[in-house]
């Protein structure tokens, strides 16, 4: 654990007390105010919020300058200072004294005895209807899923270290995606075509804009194929228009990149020089690791990416959830009364083993998640404790009920277990996109090591995430270390995805140097 502490001193220390106040202040006043169940200034607060977006939405799509610095000075944004590239993962062992949490979270001061009084039912209704039925934008015809990015931006607010670099090379990926949409211009493209379930299709879709984004081409997305919903389906892409189904005209084909055969290209070679009109990518294989160690991008990725989070940054900036999906993060935040927690932890509970329906959480993993809960919730909170369940079956929901979880009182769970909602339509896709989100609005994150849902939640979460595994479990995947290892809470050092079995693939690369095996944000997941 000291060691990932290493180069990190007074800007950390400052980052984790700022950190520590934002929480108070948003358990007292913005959760409630933001969600629109008090009255405390929340009226003008949102409608204030509203006007600022859409101005800035406006300038956006008129492709119109604005100062960086103006925009998180009248947004208000809180700035966490730069940290270091490395990252680590600190083991901790759960007793029933919960004194081994070996990285203490910051003091967090005691909360004020009495919520402000709630507004008058009408005028809070009011904003939030209005909040939430701006009219979709259209483009020559073509129907963006807009409406969205004030009520996101309240109810999650960013906190970046300021990137002016990204923010110049996002302004001018914008201008390129509306002109390849509208017809004009000559374009070299990246064609993506996720796969998989929702979680990784997102990480894919990641790496595909950053590709696009470092080498100034159009990125093509074709979420459809194969799959339920359309990208523009779950995100409001007014501001950054990358579904295929948008598009009057775009190249097909291209020149094929697979994985692990491609790799050494997209390492190794100058992805700014490639000559080729469309570069196609398809698969889930989250492959920005190969462009953090690109020697020819390198300097581009730092200066976009000052604290090595490549994923939360465009998936903050790029995929804002859509309108109609953060009418159900509101509708499911305020029926089961998340905002009335005095800590709220998010349990990802991923128990579905295919082909046949079996579960794959061991009791002891149950218990993990109930004593790590206890353990990062600060004294003053936990008189009214919350945990957030968000399961990936009926059956996950029905096994946490007859678990530690299900006796404890704390649990809300969205669905009862015969009436959970399989994404196998649009609805059920941004059900589950919802239930990211709704995790992200919860305080500390208790992820499964194995799936890439929790990673999509941590990274709009905008912190660090907790794992919770038994390691003697047949998924395949040796995290640590051999043999049975349980009653572990592992808390990871970013919120970049992981890259399962990353050493391996680094290691057979041509330009490989030690230093991959050791600086990736997301080497936590790694097997080394």
């Amino acid at each position: 654990g000291a060691s990932t502490e290493q180069g990190r001193g007074e800007p950390r220390a400052a980052a984790m007390k700022e950190r520590g106040q934002l929480r108070t202040r948003r358990h007292v006043r913005e959760r409630r105010r933001i969600m629109g169940s008090d009255g405390s200034r929340g009226d003008t607060r949102q409608l204030a919020a509203m006007c600022c977006g859409a101005g800035i939405n406006a300038l956006m799509f008129m492709s119109i300058g604005f100062s960086a610095a103006l925009l998180y000075k009248t947004a208000n944004l809180v700035i966490i200072p730069p940290v270091s590239y490395h990252a680590g993962i600190t083991t901790t062992t759960i007793s029933h004294s919960q004194a081994a949490i070996t990285e203490p979270r910051p003091a967090v001061p005691a909360a004020p005895t009495a919520p402000a009084a709630p507004a008058p039912a009408q005028q809070t209704d009011a904003v939030a209807v209005a909040s939430l039925s701006r009219p979709s934008v259209t483009l020559d015809g073509r129907r963006f899923g807009a409406g969205s990015s004030e009520v996101f931006e309240e109810m999650f607010p960013q906190r970046f270290s300021p990137s002016p670099a990204y923010d110049a090379a996002f302004q001018a990926q914008a201008a390129r995606q509306r002109a390849a949409v509208s017809g004009g211009g000559s374009f070299k493209y990246v064609l993506c075509k996720p796969s998989a379930q929702l979680g990784n299709r997102l990480r894919f879709v990641v790496a595909c804009f950053a590709l696009a984004l470092l080498t100034e081409r159009v990125v093509v997305v074709t979420m459809k194929s194969g799959y339920h919903a359309a990208l523009r389906d779950i995100f409001d892409l007014e501001h950054m228009p990358i579904d295929g189904e948008l598009f009057q005209s775009a190249p097909t084909g291209g020149s094929q990149f697979s994985f692990p055969s491609s790799n050494d290209k997209l390492t190794c070679t100058d992805p700014q020089k490639w000559t080729e009109q469309a570069l196609s990518l398809s698969g889930a294989y989250y492959f920005v690791p190969h462009l953090f160690y690109n020697p020819f991008l390198q300097e581009k990725v730092r200066k976009y990416f000052p604290e090595g989070k490549i994923a939360e940054r465009i998936q903050r900036t790029a995929l804002r959830p859509h309108i109609e999906v953060m009418k159900i993060v509101k509708a499911e935040y305020d029926r089961l009364d998340m905002g009335s927690a005095s800590w709220l932890v998010a349990m990802q509970i991923r128990g579905n083993k295919p082909p046949a329906p079996q579960f794959w959480i061991s009791n002891a993993e149950f218990t993990s998640y109930d004593q790590c809960a206890v353990a990062l919730t600060p004294e003053e909170f936990r008189g009214n404790v919350k945990h957030f369940w968000a399961c990936d079956s009926g059956l996950a929901i029905s096994e946490t009920l007859n678990s530690v979880l299900g006796k404890n009182g704390k649990g809300l769970h969205r669905w009862e277990p015969s009436e959970f909602v399989k994404s196998g339509t649009v609805n059920g896709v941004r059900n589950a996109l919802a239930d990211i989100l709704l995790q992200a609005k919860c305080d500390d994150l208790l992820i499964c090591a194995w799936s890439s849902y929790g990673q999509v939640a941590a990274a709009y979460h905008m912190a660090p995430s907790y794992m919770i595994t038994d390691f003697d479990k047949p998924d395949g995947y040796d995290y640590a270390n051999s043999g049975t290892v349980v009653h572990l809470c592992y808390k990871t050092d970013t919120t970049e995805y992981s890259v399962r079995e990353w050493g391996q693939w680094s290691r057979r690369l041509q330009c490989y140097t030690p230093r991959m095996t050791t600086e990736y944000p997301g080497k936590q997941w790694a097997t080394p």
